[in-house]
């Protein structure tokens, strides 16, 4: 891995800032409605910029310096400095009540002990001490040590349960649909965008030019007449939902076996795109460097300007 120069010519160089200038803008959009001012967002951007240029290296077998570093990123030594021996954004990648909240709803959905005789999900009680097909039992078979009454709010939040009457729930959908502007809603923009940017880095790679993933669009070949728009997204969702149903219901036939018979497992799915969710590197930055030459200021807090 160099630590300067590019193969990139000048035009793809120019076509692809252009690009991400683009990217940016929806993504800007909502930081501007949640209050997040530029220089929160060009502290976040070059925090992430080093982390990341320190974790490329080390895929690449390559341990860099901060000298080395500063002169890739542009970054100066004393900020690089700074958010090596920092860890506030390292944070997991989606936040377990969600995961939980979705599985759920997947096991109330295809577990015959909580369905009906047609199929449909069953109406529970709420009385987690109680035996049988209550929410508490359902929220620990999927993870025991998840608290029900986090798990039941990040639903009925969701749309996605109610009450049928003061002691029990029924399920209204098999999805989670988090309202606009929630913590839930951001982590799940966040997600999406993260796989499917994750997804085409992995199919841009020459290496993976036989194994790349699923990634399809479908679009009319002379744009849609504006006053079709309802007709072709009631069509599309009655037909994704059907889809995700049927995936949902074939990867729960092999779940059980698949997780009892292997000890390699992969976070997958398919958001109309397939996608793979890359292990999340735990380790601390400062153990995947070189040892500084130089001194830096331990105490800088993010003021100085590279």
């Amino acid at each position: 891995m160099s630590s300067g120069g590019s193969s990139v010519s000048i035009d793809e160089r120019r076509h692809f800032l252009q690009a991400l200038q683009r990217m940016l803008r929806p993504i800007i959009r909502l930081m501007i409605r949640n209050g997040i001012r530029y220089d929160e967002f060009a502290d976040v951007a070059r925090s992430a910029y080093v982390g990341t240029a320190i974790r490329y290296g080390t895929e690449k077998k390559t341990e860099l310096t901060e000298e080395q570093l500063a002169w890739m990123t542009g970054v100066s030594r004393l900020q690089i400095d700074h958010y090596v021996h920092q860890d506030s954004l390292q944070v997991a990648r989606t936040p377990r009540r969600t995961t939980v909240a979705a599985a759920v709803l997947h096991k109330w959905y295809t577990d015959a002990r909580y369905q009906s005789d047609d199929g449909s999900p069953l109406e529970v009680g709420l009385d987690s001490a109680a035996a049988g097909t209550t929410f508490g039992s359902l929220v620990a078979e999927v993870a025991p040590d998840a608290d029900p009454s986090v798990i039941l709010e990040e639903l009925i939040n969701a749309k996605a349960v109610v009450y049928s009457s003061e002691r029990r729930i029924r399920a209204l959908t098999r999805c989670v649909i988090h309202q606009a502007d929630t913590v839930a809603s951001i982590d799940y923009f966040a997600n999406t965008l993260i796989r499917l940017i994750e997804t085409h880095e992995h199919n841009f790679e020459p290496e993976n030019s036989e194994k790349k993933r699923l990634d399809r669009t479908v679009f009319p070949d002379r744009r849609l007449p504006v006053h079709l728009l309802p007709e072709f997204h009631a069509f599309a969702r009655e037909r994704a939902n059907q889809l995700l149903s049927d995936l949902d219901d074939w990867l729960d036939r092999l779940s059980d076996a698949s997780v009892r018979d292997s000890d390699n497992l992969a976070e997958t799915g398919l958001h109309l795109f397939l996608y793979v969710d890359e292990p999340i590197d735990s380790r601390a930055l400062s153990s995947l460097i070189k040892a500084r030459r130089g001194g830096a200021d331990a105490n800088w807090q993010g003021k100085t300007t590279p």
